[in-house]
């Protein structure tokens, strides 16, 4: 039967037997995919008919030259070297050598005109590419994450099929390359840490650019005024590239009125840059079209008053400026804002972020300190954590269900990633949600959300009907997930959708210098913990002390080398497919 083989796959395969001779009878052979195998024989002739070869752990530096039919290559953590040119592969379009470390030159593909994937993540002594690599008509992507040796890319790029390019963790590669001719398809380029000063500007041929990321490059100097007048760039991430503060103010001096001539830029992330607050107003009045601007970890101390102006913007992330004081009134188009660890905002400002909050024409979501706050006397329901007997927060409604907002107030707890799950009762009839947003939080922290923000409208639909069922009193109830107890919770009836008559809360006392108390207690319970396990309890403190100390750099970076481990895995996928 093996003259009819087409097919092939083993996975976790150990045989010490195997010879030169192991696919010579499987002459029609197309595809070969082997995972975990550990085989003795270092060189294994394959058939010439071979389409697709999926080899984890390849045992030879080598590919054989007979293979002039293949497709593709996935090659990973094998010890292959490349130290010939890629002849005779005109039907190649994919390959994938990620990991490995055998590699430091990546060879001429000059005749593999097809080539239109090539990853090579995790090369670690991958130094440089050859100049062909910069001009092939079919490639769309390329990939070279965490190749730390990496330093020479070709001098000039003509890839008019591009879509994404990948750099990202490669902390030589000082260079980008010239743009030859236009490449107008939608194109993502990612180039975190790196230590590129300056981008060309022939990136004016990028018509198709749509992302752009540079963050934690250091170095980075000059942006060229013309990057935000590409007519698709709608993201640009340059978090921790404290120089490129003039590139905006030079862009400002330059911008035409004309609305034709506006940018079309709609995510901003400019973290750790050291902003003051004319720069933070260059900005606001240079990307009307802004949706979302994260400028956390930054030095101004207001925001200006021309945000207000800003009606397509949706998320603003201001956490971790240390300085801020003044928020002025928000667009109503604002839908989260997180101002976690800005411990100077004025008694007013957080005044209006409560006010804000119950608007019902809002939709808001906002995350502050605790400083200077309390549940408002006029929120309709306040309740407190009574030690002992630990409650989630709960209230029957009727008719539909209630449209409300709700306030979470943390003491001691971890910095992390807290969801909130809800459910409604009805007798035998249990229903759950879960929100389709964890919100991050810190110790002496308030969570405030409107509700409506959790669900679509059509699963809104869905909690109406649930309520409506039997015109009966249901019991709703929210609780933390993990298992964190606020140390107070509120409620806030949004009147115009909601008539008070429809919704009954438990009776409850709430007591303003309970708070404090509560702190005290528990602050006395650690020293309690301390003392039975000092060891312990002390790296639990360093830990603690530096995710407080440096809170959005800890969430970035655990971001970050999150997305580049899924990258790493996505040739695999793939190949698969």
């Amino acid at each position: 039967e093996n003259k009819k083989i087409e097919g092939i796959k083993l996975v976790q395969c150990e045989e010490h037997d195997w010879t030169d001779t192991a696919f010579e009878k499987v002459k029609k052979l197309r595809i070969l995919i082997l995972r975990n195998t550990n085989l003795s024989c270092r060189t294994i002739p394959l058939p010439e008919q071979l389409r697709l070869l999926d080899w984890k752990g390849y045992p030879s530096n080598s590919i054989p030259s007979n293979l002039k039919k293949i497709v593709a290559f996935s090659l990973r953590h094998s010890p292959l070297m490349l130290e010939e040119p890629f002849q005779n592969f005109k039907h190649l379009t994919y390959m994938n050598f990620s990991h490995c470390e055998s590699i430091t030159h990546f060879p001429s593909v000059s005749e593999a005109r097809s080539l239109r994937k090539l990853i090579l993540n995790g090369c670690k002594n991958l130094v440089s590419f050859d100049e062909s690599v910069g001009d092939l008509p079919n490639l769309t992507y390329l990939r070279a994450s965490k190749c730390t040796k990496l330093r020479k890319f070709p001098s000039r790029i003509c890839l008019p099929s591009l879509e994404h390019l990948s750099f990202n963790w490669c902390r030589r590669l000082g260079l980008f390359p010239d743009i030859v001719g236009k490449m107008d398809k939608p194109l993502k380029i990612c180039l975190k840490a790196t230590v590129i000063q300056e981008l060309p500007d022939s990136l004016v041929d990028l018509v198709g650019l749509r992302y752009l990321d540079l963050t934690s490059c250091e170095k980075l100097g000059y942006l060229p005024s013309s990057l935000f007048m590409l007519p698709n760039f709608v993201t640009l991430k340059v978090g921790g590239c404290p120089q490129l503060g003039g590139s905006f103010a030079r862009f400002r001096e330059s911008l035409s009125t004309t609305a034709e001539c506006r940018p079309s830029l709609e995510t901003l992330h400019f973290s750790h840059a050291s902003l003051c607050d004319e720069d933070l107003q260059v900005i606001m009045q240079s990307f009307p079209n802004l949706e979302v601007l994260n400028v956390s970890s930054n030095n101004f101390v207001s925001i200006p008053a021309c945000i207000q102006e800003s009606s397509y913007l949706t998320s603003l992330d201001l956490s971790c400026c240390l300085k801020l004081q003044e928020i002025p009134e928000l667009p109503s188009s604002v839908r989260k804002v997180d101002v976690r660890h800005c411990n100077s905002l004025s008694a007013n400002t957080t005044s209006m972020l409560w006010s804000q909050v119950s608007r019902e024409i809002n939709k808001l979501q906002v995350v502050m300190p605790t400083s200077n706050t309390k549940i408002p006397e006029w929120w309709d329901h306040r309740t407190s954590w009574k030690r002992g007997r630990p409650q989630d927060l709960n209230f029957k409604a009727r008719g539909k269900f209630p449209v409300v907002a709700l306030a979470f107030v943390f003491g001691e707890m971890n910095y992390q990633s807290v969801g909130l799950h809800l459910s409604i009762e009805s007798g035998d009839v249990s229903s759950a949600y879960q929100p389709s947003h964890n919100f991050t939080v810190a110790e002496n922290h308030v969570l405030l959300c409107d509700l409506r923000l959790w669900f679509s409208d059509e699963e809104w639909k869905r909690l109406d009907a649930h309520v409506e069922h039997g015109n009966t009193w249901k019991t709703v109830e929210v609780r933390c997930v993990p298992d964190i107890i606020p140390v107070h919770w509120g409620v806030y009836v949004y009147k115009k959708e909601t008539s008070m008559k429809d919704i009954q809360f438990q009776e409850s006392e709430f007591v303003d210098g309970l708070y404090s108390e509560q702190i005290s207690n528990w602050k006395k319970s650690a020293e309690e913990l301390a003392i039975a396990s000092f060891s312990e309890s002390l790296k639990t403190v360093v830990k603690n002390l530096k995710r407080l100390m440096a809170p959005r750099e800890e969430e970035q970076s655990i971001c970050l080398m999150q997305q580049d481990e899924d990258e790493d895995e996505e040739g695999e996928s793939d190949m698969e497919a």
